[in-house]
């Protein structure tokens, strides 16, 4: 049975007798007006607006001069490009920053003309680009300032903005420093590549040298065979020479020895004339001797004059191939020296040969004289000392013929060894020549694998890669059933503050229990429920208006609007009966114990900060407040989730029937009169 509609009435009929009265009520339906709609107001979107917030900057940074990848010096100023970004950039999540200098700056925040100050310092552009040398490289350092003592938030608002702009200094740093190493991977690449080329070539020429000195080589060892060919021949034309020397001083005594005899022995004319015709005989034998060794040394020097040819040939190819290290004038020298022997060996054997001819002629003619000596042995005598002058002149000539060939050949056994040297520096040099060029040869092959590996990129290709590389990871964020702005995201904690004072000052107006239900016969629900229909249409009016003004002229949207205008309406429902309990139980200590509960829900309730941040306290008290499930529902009808809906709903209908239970109880407690009801301790 539901209460008689008389005992409601009655308690608000009670305002209709004056304007004041009538003021009262009006004013106790706005007052949620005042607290929802200016705490929303005040917060609407604080994080969008911040380009009203004036910040200075001071750069102190110094221009540097750095090499660029072309050689030439550029100029860097970081401090300039971080300020100019930061003035340059005129969005509302940005301060207003002025460039100014460090008394300005430092005055301005001191009496809150500035909100922060940002001094960039002077070796900013030094240290960012300091990455050349790891011993000499430093991080610069920005120092930021604020004062808390005008505004802490905004120290840590501040303290984003300049994060996010570092962060894009960085990264346009990094991008530029990254751009010039990939830059240079493509100048290191055309280097390599010029060096396999140089490599090539030096292979090339390596090679040529090779087969130069493998060419020299053989033609020194053919000389060094044709050496000591000569010096063979020359030894045999010493000993030749020695012979004919040894035959021609015999000759000389055996004259000398005759002609004694002759002086002596004018009448044996015909045993002389036998003599003669035997030394004739001798010196025909001893001439041929003498001519085959002749005939014998000149083809030797043919075979020398090749030798000498040959070596002539050699020295213009060592001269072609230029080896580092050689002289190719000595194989000159050589074949010079062996020319000048040989011709010295070749003039020598011809007078020794003309002169043995001579001396057979003159055999031949003391032979005939000695046959002609019978007729005249003065005549005889005379030819005979003749003969023995000229065997020895003969004697003397070859003297000076064993002499020369013996020089000869000493001279052609050096010119074998020094051929023999020349042939082994020749064959060191082809080996020497041939390891070069396999060693250029694969010097070529690895540069060029090597410029094969390193990229070469366009200038697109660069600019991509260093932005790539100097952000590698962007923010990806996705708000889950996101808000408008950050009066949006407040907004259901303070509509839930809010409806509070409004209940608050409805049963500052109203009695929890009209004095008309507790006078009467009527039961506790009665009384009880006689005390919250006055109120709840107030309270009903209150959320109406306050949820109108939200997503009316303060223009927060709500995502579910039927759940956002229902949990308002549960939610002033429930904190009406919450607060008539109080008053209720306590009488006027009841509106103190309202503000004490309600400091408790707005500490507890999360509607800031998660509660998780909160000590443990807070924590334990979340779950036990009614405030925790109306901003939970109002969240959810602004945002559009459905997080835990339902379970907020029925604890708060679990609240409001419980709140309705204990006001039952202390409605029949209190239509029994007693003497502490007739004098009360305390009267507020």
């Amino acid at each position: 049975m539901l209460p008689s509609p008389a005992l409601p009435w009655f308690e608000l009929a009670r305002f209709r007798r004056s304007r004041l009265t009538r003021a009262a009520v009006a004013a106790v339906v706005v007052v949620p007006l005042f607290y929802g709609g200016l705490y929303t107001w005040a917060n609407i979107d604080p994080t969008n607006n911040l380009d009203r917030v004036q910040a200075a900057v001071v750069n102190q940074d110094e221009l540097i001069e750095v090499e660029g990848p072309d050689g030439e010096t550029e100029p860097v100023s970081v401090g300039r490009l971080l300020a100019a970004n930061l003035i340059g950039d005129d969005s509302p999540e940005n301060y207003d920053w002025v460039l100014t200098d460090a008394r300005d700056a430092q005055d301005g925040l001191a009496d809150g003309d500035y909100k922060a100050v940002l001094t960039i310092p002077a070796n900013l552009s030094a240290a960012a680009t300091s990455t050349d040398d790891p011993e000499s490289a430093v991080q610069g350092e920005l120092d930021l300032k604020t004062n808390d003592a005008v505004n802490y938030v905004n120290g840590q608002v501040a303290r984003s903005i300049l994060q996010a702009a570092r962060q894009a200094l960085n990264a346009q740093v990094t991008e530029t420093y990254l751009d010039n190493i990939y830059l240079s991977f493509s100048d290191l690449k055309v280097s390599l590549a010029e060096a396999a080329d140089g490599a090539g070539e030096l292979a090339d020429g390596a090679e040529q040298l090779a087969d130069g000195s493998a060419e020299l080589a053989e033609g020194t060892g053919q000389l060094a065979d044709g050496a000591n060919a000569l010096a063979d021949g020359n030894r045999q034309l010493a000993d030749g020479a020695r012979q004919l020397d040894a035959g021609a001083g015999e000759l000389a005594d055996g004259l000398g020895e005759l002609r004694r005899e002759t002086a002596a022995l004018p009448g044996q004319t015909r045993r002389l004339a036998d003599g003669a015709r035997q030394v004739a005989g001798g010196v025909d034998q001893l001439n041929a001797v003498v001519q085959q060794v002749v005939s014998t040394i000149l083809r030797g020097t043919e075979d020398a004059d090749a030798l000498a040819a040959t070596l002539r040939a050699l020295a213009a190819q060592c001269r072609d191939a230029a080896p580092e290290g050689f002289d190719c004038g000595a194989i000159d020298q050589a074949a010079a020296q062996a020319t000048t022997i040989v011709g010295g060996i070749r003039d020598e054997a011809r007078t020794v040969g003309g002169q043995t001819q001579e001396l057979s002629d003159g055999a031949r003619q003391v032979a005939d004289g000695a046959a002609e000596l019978a007729g005249g042995v003065g005549q005889l005598s005379a030819a005979i000392g003749q003969a023995a002058g000229g065997a020895a002149e003969l004697a003397s000539a070859t003297g000076q013929l064993s002499d020369g060939a013996t020089e000869a050949a000493r001279g052609a056994d050096q010119l074998a060894a020094g051929v023999g040297e020349l042939a082994a520096g020749a064959g060191q040099l082809a080996d020497g020549a041939a390891e070069l060029a396999q060693g250029a040869r694969e010097l070529r092959d690895g540069l060029r694998e090597g410029a094969g590996e390193i990229p070469d990129y366009t200038e697109d290709e660069r600019e991509r890669l260093a932005q790539t590389a100097a952000t590698p990871v962007e923010d990806a964020i996705e708000r889950v059933n996101g808000v408008d702005s950050y009066g949006a995201g407040l907004a259901p904690y303070f509509i839930a503050l809010a409806l509070w004072v409004g209940a608050m000052a409805i049963y500052l107006l109203l009695r929890p229990f009209p004095r008309r239900a507790l006078a009467s016969t009527a039961g506790g629900w009665r009384t009880a429920l006689a005390g919250y229909a006055p109120g709840l249409p107030l309270a009903a009016l209150q959320a109406l208006l306050l949820v109108g003004l939200v997503v009316g002229p303060l223009g927060i949207s709500a995502a579910r609007p039927l759940l956002f205008v229902g949990f308002a309406l549960l939610t002033s429902a429930c904190f009406l009966a919450i607060n008539q309990m109080f008053v209720a139980l306590f009488g006027a200590a009841g509106r103190f114990a309202a503000l004490v509960f309600v400091s408790l829900q707005l500490t507890s309730a999360g509607g800031t900060y998660p509660v998780e941040t909160a000590p443990g306290f807070f924590g334990f008290l979340h779950s036990l407040m009614p405030m925790t499930y109306a901003v939970s529902g109002l969240r959810n009808g602004i945002a559009g989730g459905d997080v835990g809906v339902w379970a907020a709903a029925v604890v708060l209908i679990a609240f409001t029937l419980g709140a309705l239970a204990v006001t039952v109880l202390t409605a029949v407690r209190r239509q029994s009169v007693t003497v502490s009801r007739l004098h009360p301790t305390l009267t507020l």
